[in-house]
């Protein structure tokens, strides 16, 4: 999402606390131990100055110093701080921005779905109207997620035991719905490699779709941003830019959610 422009002055900084987080990003972004030289070149401040930034850190044990190699490493209070920032994050309110971002360039309601096994719930909506989605896509509703593009997406981050268990149960609630094996796991590696998965009529009669993953802090999936649209407002040939749109919008909220790059 592109933030508005705005004529207002930037934020005032306080140099020694500035000095400080781009010191902890430097740590994070190297992701090893690093020796004050090293730091201080990085930082372009003296060896000194950073030697009092190093030492105040560590008091406050966001920092730990290797007694043997003299380098310094983030701290376990660091880490707790980071769940501490996890468990206040609530997913809704953080996708709800790009949900309602990318419904202004897409076909069809925008969904929000948590999975839970061979289901998923959609914990939010955004629904610009005008579209007709005549599904069942209210939120706390909860859908099978073997068949269409949530499916695709979902089992393409998932093991293989639970792709082929899901094959193994997996309905045709359509003609177009997928149900020979190799040809769905070509869809997976389909979905992985561009980001997104999408269906035509492969869920539902008359309803296209595309979906794309959600992924936390961990790296681990725990969402995925679903686009559910009519046949008649979202031509097949707009599938493939719908999907794109879609994966850009839950790469977003992964990175909001603190997703590794």
């Amino acid at each position: 999402m592109i933030p508005p422009v705005s004529d207002a002055p930037p934020p005032r900084t306080v140099p020694a606390v500035d000095r400080a987080a781009r010191l902890l990003s430097v740590l994070e972004s190297q992701a090893r131990p690093m020796t004050i030289s090293e730091l201080a070149r990085a930082l372009g401040i003296n060896k000194g100055t950073m030697r009092d930034l190093l030492e105040t850190l560590r008091a406050h044990a966001w920092l730990e110093r290797d007694d043997l190699t003299k380098a310094y490493r983030l701290g376990p209070r660091l880490a707790r701080l980071g769940m501490a920032a996890l468990g206040q994050l609530d997913l809704p309110s953080v996708a709800r921005p790009f949900m309602q971002e990318l419904a202004d360039h897409v076909s069809g309601a925008v969904l929000l779905v948590v999975p839970h096994g061979d289901r998923a719930t959609i914990v939010d909506k955004v629904d610009r109207g005008g579209v007709g989605v005549e599904v069942s896509a209210n939120v706390g509703s909860r859908i099978r997620t073997a068949a269409g593009a949530l499916g695709k997406v979902l089992l393409a981050h998932a093991s293989a035991g639970e792709v082929e268990r899901a094959l193994a149960d997996i309905v045709r609630p359509t003609p177009n719905t997928i149900t020979d094996p190799s040809q769905y796991v070509l869809e997976l590696e389909r979905a992985r490699r561009q980001g997104f998965a999408t269906d035509d009529e492969e869920y539902l009669r008359g309803v296209r779709a595309a979906a794309a993953p959600v992924f936390d802090a961990r790296g681990h999936l725990v969402a995925a941003v679903l686009v559910v649209a009519l046949t008649g407002s979202l031509p097949p040939d707009d599938l493939p830019r719908t999907g794109e749109a879609t994966a850009r919008a839950a790469s977003a909220i992964s990175a909001a959610l603190g997703a590794p790059d």
